[in-house]
């Protein structure tokens, strides 16, 4: 499918123009999606729009301040639109029911697949909310703490904190002026990045002691079963891909987790390696540095042996 590729004030004017909107998050919504369709939803609520927010997921309890912002309201929708989904098979549950009546998508990814009448993609921003910020600045939408802090969620977690290769001068200016509203932003960011719970560490535990290495430890592997993630809070299963990478000398880490289906890969690069392009081989897609695909119908120990071969090519 094609869609029509618009710039950012054209989605302003699509978003002034329209109304009664269904603003769609990824399944296994992350800080990135969760904050992009809240702060939206916020801002087109303020100048009298109507729109709820859908996600086939809960949210983290840690992003339950955002969820409450936006309670549903009840209304007939007209228009739907999705933020940071790069794929329509990522609305999970949704993609059914909405997959094919999406008016306007706001993306980051490289990989994105076109489901979307039009889109609006800038893959060099460091998290969607870069985009989605200068999308509600177009609408000429004063930003509120609300906004700011729903903005400041989705583009402090998907740049890693800003830490990031991604982040950009173009980022730090725009945390600067969200930082311009009292969102108490430093106890956000003791729950977003400092926070553990104890079944986060006793699941960092389980991933610390059975990491496995490949290629003269250039990569790091961890495989979890789906009975040690029931119990854990989704943004604390989210943040351990990040773990193997953090390993001196490693280059790829990656998080096999174990779905209903099958198993989902999380790959993570420190300096060279193009993990989209690894998880692209099978389907999946993300970013440079971070990237993930499904393997299904196959055993944790075929989908890693794949993903090793295909991760040979690039670091032997």
């Amino acid at each position: 499918m094609t869609s029509e590729k618009i710039t950012i004030e054209e989605a302003a004017e699509f978003l002034l123009e329209h109304d009664r909107y269904t603003i769609l998050s990824h399944a296994n919504p992350d800080g990135d999606t969760a904050g992009c369709a809240c702060g939206l939803c916020i801002a087109l609520r303020s100048v009298g729009k109507k729109a709820n927010v859908r996600c086939a997921e809960p949210f983290s309890e840690r992003f339950g301040f955002m969820r409450d912002a936006v309670p549903d309201e009840e209304f007939e929708e007209e228009t739907v639109i999705s933020v940071d989904v790069a794929d329509r098979l990522l609305l999970g549950g949704l993609d059914e029911r909405y997959g094919g009546r999406v008016e306007l998508a706001i993306d980051h990814h490289l990989s994105h697949v076109c489901f979307e009448k039009r889109l609006l993609n800038e893959p060099d921003a460091a998290a969607c909310a870069q985009t989605v910020f200068k999308v509600i600045k177009a609408m000429k939408i004063p930003l509120n703490k609300d906004i700011a802090a729903c903005l400041y969620t989705a583009l402090s977690t998907d740049s890693g904190c800003f830490r990031f290769s991604s982040v950009t001068p173009e980022t730090h200016r725009i945390a600067a002026e969200l930082l311009e509203f009292d969102f108490g932003f430093a106890q956000l960011n003791y729950v977003l990045f400092d926070l553990k719970t104890r079944e986060r560490l006793a699941l960092e535990e389980r991933i610390y002691r059975e990491m496995e290495y490949y290629f003269d430890g250039k990569c790091a592997v961890v495989t979890i079963p789906k009975s040690l993630l029931d119990s854990v809070d989704i943004e604390d299963v989210n943040g351990i891909s990040a773990i193997p990478r953090q390993v001196q000398g490693v280059e790829i880490g990656v998080v096999l987790k174990e779905k209903k289906d099958g198993w989902k890969a999380s790959l993570r690069s420190n300096s060279y390696a193009d993990v989209q392009a690894i998880c692209g081989a099978f389907g999946g897609g993300g970013h440079i540095r971070a990237a993930g695909c499904s393997f299904k119908g196959i055993s944790a120990e075929e989908a890693k042996n794949q993903l090793l071969a295909e991760i040979g090519r690039v670091l032997e």
